[in-house]
């Protein structure tokens, strides 16, 4: 009876080790496996994080307005209203990763991400850096907020056409390039497995 008493209990024993064995192999498995690598992964990434594949072009201006009322195309005397200010601004060069496209060939263990060309995503000028050293006070045209709407728009677009005047396109583009790399580079179930190409459409990049 002892000898039946201590064989069956050698035999539970047995079965809960075998048990914690099995479950353990399961879950140690699950844990080890890696992620499945799909284009709605690879996009998930890269959309978390956007803010990292951009390229911000800082720049500090001076400005003057000037204007006078007119009739026929003449300038009324007395008429002469201008101001002169200092101001600080930035505009974010990027791709719109809305419209990327990625190709996961597991065979190759190659990822292809096409996008499109970079371009001008935003252009801000910051108001509280705004120092204004001389302006006119005219009763018979005084400055309105208006004018300062039209002299912000203005002083934007000679900011973009000095971005377009020098290699600022390409030096977006490589970063783009290096920020997308680096970033999947580092995401599990691609980091160490596959090779990341990163291809532009054809076009010239365009303003936001």
């Amino acid at each position: 009876m002892k000898k039946m008493t201590s064989l069956l209990a050698a035999l539970l024993i047995g079965v809960i080790a075998g048990a914690f064995l099995f479950f353990g192999a399961v879950n140690l498995n699950i844990v080890q496996s890696e992620p499945e690598v799909t284009g709605k992964v690879v996009l998930r990434e890269l959309e978390s994080a956007s803010s990292l594949i951009s390229t911000r072009y800082n720049y500090s201006k001076v400005g003057k307005y000037e204007n006078s009322l007119e009739i026929n195309g003449w300038n009324i005397p007395l008429t002469d209203k201008f101001f002169i200010l200092t101001y600080d601004g930035e505009a974010l060069l990027g791709c719109d990763l809305e419209t990327a496209e990625v190709d996961v060939n597991k065979g190759a263990q190659v990822i292809t991400v096409t996008l499109d060309p970079v371009k001008i995503l935003s252009n801000t000028i910051d108001e509280k850096s705004i120092e204004v050293y001389d302006e006119s006070k005219n009763i018979f045209n005084p400055i309105s907020v208006n004018d300062y709407k039209v002299f912000a728009q203005k002083q934007k677009e000679a900011v973009e056409d000095e971005i377009r005047s020098k290699p600022v396109f390409e030096e977006a583009s490589a970063n783009t390039v290096e920020a997308v790399t680096k970033i999947l580079g580092l995401t599990d179930g691609i980091r160490d497995t596959y090779t990341v190409k990163v291809e532009f459409r054809e076009g010239a990049g365009g303003d936001s």
